[in-house]
């Protein structure tokens, strides 16, 4: 990874998706966990491939328990989100899959054993690399939904997803996807421990609001509070929009 220093006059980390920034006071806030939640194809994955492609010379991690590297930049590349496959190519995107061929392993057991075991090991040089850059490393977990179902009982999951969002904090800032309708209960608590929640929505009914965002939370800032348009453009990916 390369030794940049980035800073930004705002002391906010935009979040690389078009119309978004201006809702939420200029960015997310430095060292900060972010919940993307929503139901299927309303963009979450796309929210956090546009998240660590921005700020192109900012050193990123991407953690998926679901895609390939190369089914990634398969849709990157027809969202025209160029600039995740650069950073790939130019090793300052460091890209880990959670799902082994021939392990009996499920990707929600492959990613807890990465954030409880082999991250807290590097964290430390993380750390000391990312206080080179405005935020630390730009981190994405896409989506989180898997990890929840490898521990028994509220209380175990809540200590472990406290634990693992706070060593995210202390080297990044990150972005983690969520399933919406899968568990309320379990839903809860990433929603609970994260610092801002975006809920993205299909509705399906055509018109300015089949897709919206709205901001749900968002700790020590002040955001919109309604629904707001969302739309896919070649070359931008998701966007806002904004008719205030």
């Amino acid at each position: 990874m390369q030794q940049l220093v980035l800073k930004s006059s705002s002391n906010k980390i935009k979040s690389g998706v078009v119309g978004l920034d201006a809702l939420i006071g200029g960015g997310l806030r430095p060292h900060t966990v972010n919940v993307v939640y929503g139901n299927p194809g309303c963009g979450k994955s796309t929210f956090a491939w546009q998240f660590v492609a921005a700020a192109g010379d900012n050193p990123s991690l991407y953690i998926s328990l679901e895609q390939s590297l190369n089914e990634i930049i398969r849709e990157t590349r027809s969202l025209g989100i160029n600039t995740f496959e650069k950073k790939v190519k130019d090793r300052i995107l460091h890209f880990h899959h959670a799902i082994i061929k021939d392990s009996e392993m499920n990707a929600g057991e492959v990613s807890m054993n990465f954030l409880m075991r082999e991250l807290p090991h590097h964290i430390d040089a993380l750390r000391q690399e990312a206080e080179h850059y405005e935020g630390g490393l730009r981190i994405a977990i896409d989506p989180l939904t898997p990890l929840l179902f490898e521990v028994d009982g509220l209380n175990q999951l809540r200590g472990i997803l406290g634990r693992i969002f706070m060593n995210l904090r202390s080297i990044g800032t990150t972005v983690v996807t969520l399933e919406k309708g899968f568990d309320d209960v379990l839903a809860r608590l990433p929603l609970y421990l994260g610092d801002s929640v975006f809920e993205l929505d299909y509705l399906g009914l055509g018109g300015a609001l089949s897709r919206t965002v709205q901001i749900r939370k968002m700790r020590g800032s002040a955001h919109s509070e309604k629904p707001h348009p969302i739309t896919f453009e070649t070359g931008k990916g998701l966007l806002v929009r904004n008719f205030d």
